[in-house]
Parts: C-alpha cells; structure tokens; sequence
C-alpha cells in the first residue's frame, strides 16, 4: 500500500517579447506560461481523478485576472498515472509581464477507485466525490518567494528569462479514507478536501535523508515523511504549509521543491513505533538540497 503526494508543475516559461524603441530601450512585455502537471503513488487508492477547470493568476495591485486556460485537464485526468517526470501539460500561452501575488485553480469534479482487495461498505469501489464549494470556485494560493511571508517576498515576478511554479497537491491529505478496512465496518467512503502549496522552483531546494530500523519485520517503505513550515504566512483556505516525500524499501527519502525557510520533519510511524529524534529542524537555502536528515524507527517505550 502506497501513500500519496501530488505535484503540478506550474512551468512558467518566461521567453520576453523586446519591443525596441527610437532610443534603443528594450522592454519586456509579454512572458510565456506552461502549466504541466504530475503526480506519485497512494495508499489505499488505486485512482484519484480530478477535472481541473480554470487556471488563473492575479497579478499585484488587483488587476483583472489573467486566464492561463479555461479547462486546463480538458476532462477528467488519473492523478496517480502521473508520477515521477510524467506531466500533463494544462495551459501554453504568452501572459503579461508582472508581478503575481496569487494563482487560482477551480477543481470541478473528483472520484476514486479503491486499490484492489479493498471496497466500500455499501458495495464497490468507486465513488465520486462531493468537491467542496471553495474548490469548485477557485482554489487561491498566495504566490511569494519563502516560506517566511513578510510583505517583502509577496508575489512573484514573471519578466524574462524563465520561471517555474510548482504547485503541490497533496492527496495523501485531500483523500481521506472514512472508516477503515481493518474494522467489520469497513470503509464508509471518501472525503476530498483539496490541500495545494505553491512554490518557485528556481529557489527552492530539498530534503533528504535515510530511515533504518532494527526492529524485525518493519518496513521502511511508504512511510511518509512530512516537511512543516516553521513560521508560515498567511495562507488560503486549501493551501498548506506541509511538504511531504515517501520512502523507499531502503528507507530513503526526498522531499522535494522546499521554498527556502525553516522546517520541522518528521516521519509519520505505524502503532507501536517512534522515530529517534521524534523531529528535526531543518533550514533550507535558496536552491539548496539539504541530505542526512536521518530517523531511525523504535518500538515505543512503555
């Protein structure tokens, strides 16, 4: 069984327009925008679809929106198809060169299908989810360059060369599981409440670091290790100041796309067990991958 983050990679591709002028100035006008989306695994879920309708960014000083796409999944789209470099691409077009303090994302529909051997109480194993009016609305995510959320890191300027938004959409967090397959009760449905973060890629950095374990038969696979902001900003109804990465077999792990800031890991730890030390404050650089951020997994003290 799998646990779950989501990515999308929001590519702004900023080729500058240079319109010249009688004294030789050139000025940027315009930038391209890519909006690309992609994904890891789950647990318990063997699909997790979203339809993606608008996309949009608002830039500073509340100007009109500008729209990236009006229907940027064009349908329904498997969350979980996309994972490690696989990308959907959402929205191709030449925005105005600015300052953005905001992106909005409308989800219009949501469904699952659970893993195989699991299914609900009432029968089967797909449901379609009730999407929350926020979310069918517009989902907002305040746009800066850290994790800190002073006045001074509002916004991100797309002028020029190139930048990259990476938003992150968590369904470890967004798919909740109601009830559970080890009671007679079993798995009463699935609840969706969206929870994104929005990072610029060409700053951000990395955590990494390795699980290990001498206790017999734990796994160190799937165990999801959670990145929390130390001093988030303010943030919307579905944005997160949580960043997650999952382990592999060997007990390694990397969470990825961290805006510079401090951060509290921690590793998420089944019934019986703990993590030595419990947490770990880490502070990561403009673009730095910060490695040996290690946990070892012990039984519980009684």
């Amino acid at each position: 069984m799998k646990r779950t983050v989501v990515r999308f990679f929001l590519s702004i591709l900023a080729l500058s327009t240079l319109a010249g002028c009688d004294d030789g100035t050139n000025v940027s006008d315009t930038a391209r925008i890519r909006v690309l989306l992609t994904d890891a695994p789950s647990d318990y879920i063997a699909s997790a679809m979203v339809d993606i309708g608008s996309v949009e960014l608002l830039p500073a000083g509340g100007g009109d929106r500008v729209v990236l796409t009006d229907d940027g999944t064009d349908g329904e789209v498997d969350l979980l198809d996309l994972q490690g470099l696989t990308t959907e691409l959402l929205a191709d077009i030449e925005i105005p060169s600015d300052t953005y303090v905001q992106m909005r994302l409308i989800v219009e529909s949501a469904s699952v299908v659970l893993a195989e051997g699991y299914e609900f109480n009432s029968g089967g194993n797909t449901d379609a989810l009730n999407v929350p009016s926020g979310a069918q609305t517009g989902i907002k995510l305040n746009l800066r360059e850290d994790e800190e959320g002073d006045e001074e890191s509002a916004g991100v300027r797309i002028a020029g060369g190139e930048t990259v938004l990476v938003v992150d959409f968590d369904v470890h967090q967004s798919f909740r599981i109601q009830g559970s397959p080890d009671t007679p009760a079993g798995i009463n449905g699935v609840s969706f409440r969206p929870t994104l973060r929005v990072v610029v890629e060409d700053v951000a950095g990395s955590i990494s670091g390795t699980l290990s374990t001498s206790i017999t038969d734990q796994s160190l696979e799937d165990l999801v290790v959670t990145a929390e902001t130390v001093d988030p900003g303010v943030d919307e109804e579905f944005q997160s100041s949580k960043a997650t990465g999952v382990s592999e077999a060997s007990g390694t792990y990397t969470i990825f796309f961290l805006a510079p800031g401090s951060y509290n890991v921690t590793v998420g730890t089944p019934d019986g067990v703990t993590s030595s030390p419990l947490s770990t404050e880490v502070t990561v650089g403009e673009s730095e991958d910060v490695a040996g951020v290690d946990f070892e997994l012990v039984p519980v003290s009684g």
